[in-house]
């Protein structure tokens, strides 16, 4: 039986490396203000309940991944992570008045979607090599279905960004109930005390998944005959192990009670 032995996840890790932007995170001077008004307006708007937060790294960088179906989202997760999360967020809410301070407060990233997604994803490493934790929606935005299943296909950012920092646990968090309290595109009036369940799952990285036989499946022989392949042959069977760890991403999601 072959193996993925440490020597095999370093040349690996040579092929999913990404180049950091090399921009300064925002300054978030007014972060822990807006948690101390967050925190008491949570507690009045909703009926929550957190499960699962001891697998919430108490230091260090990490990935929180969750489901999106409602603008109350990135707030609940820091709120239940009781940590500063930098979430990548797109452009257009940083053109908004008001919105943008709000933002930049929050430590939030602003990324430019129409330069594809090859500028978030350094973005994000921005982020996890300055050794802080990273929020992020494998969907990519808000569920826009107006019925159940509300949990789409994910993009392969999530397993980009793992990929090249593979020693960095992803911690998904299965998010019911925050769209019956604020929906997209509805008017930005919360409905009280809604029962809203943020359920968070065990830790795991790209280095723990990509050598599993239900996981990635490499071994040491797959590895070097990546590293054989030109470029083209190359990119797209890491695309394959992209989709593969976005899939199961995806099912984590759902099997932590993203509606």
């Amino acid at each position: 039986m072959t193996t993925l032995t440490a020597a095999g996840k370093s040349r690996l890790a040579e092929l999913t490396s990404v180049e950091p932007a090399g921009r300064p995170l925002p300054p978030t001077p007014l972060y822990n203000a807006m948690l101390g008004i967050a925190i008491p307006l949570l507690t009045v708007i909703t009926n929550l309940k957190i499960t699962g937060s001891e697998n919430i790294p108490k230091r260090g960088p990490f990935i929180a991944a969750g489901n999106h179906t409602s603008h109350l989202d990135p707030v609940l997760v820091i709120f239940s992570c009781r940590r500063k999360l930098f979430y990548l967020a797109k452009d257009e809410h940083f053109q908004k008045p008001g919105w943008r301070q709000l933002m930049g407060a929050t430590g939030q990233i602003e990324t430019d979607r129409a330069s594809g997604g090859g500028g978030a994803i350094a973005r994000a490493a921005d982020v996890l090599a300055s050794g802080r934790p990273l929020g992020i929606f494998p969907e990519g935005t808000r569920s826009r279905r107006t019925s159940p299943p509300f949990l789409g296909r994910g993009k392969t950012g999530v397993a980009r960004i793992a990929a090249a920092f593979p020693d960095i646990p992803v911690v998904f968090c299965g998010i019911d109930g925050a769209r019956d309290i604020l929906a997209p595109g509805e008017p930005f009036l919360p409905r009280v005390w809604k029962r809203t369940e943020l359920k968070f799952g065990s830790s795991i990285t790209w280095n723990e998944w990509i050598g599993e036989p239900n996981g990635g499946g490499l071994s040491d022989e797959e590895v070097d005959r990546l590293h054989g392949l030109d470029s083209d042959e190359r990119r797209a069977e890491l695309r394959k192990l992209y989709r593969k760890f976005t899939n199961q991403s995806i099912a984590t999601l759902a099997a932590l009670g993203a509606p």
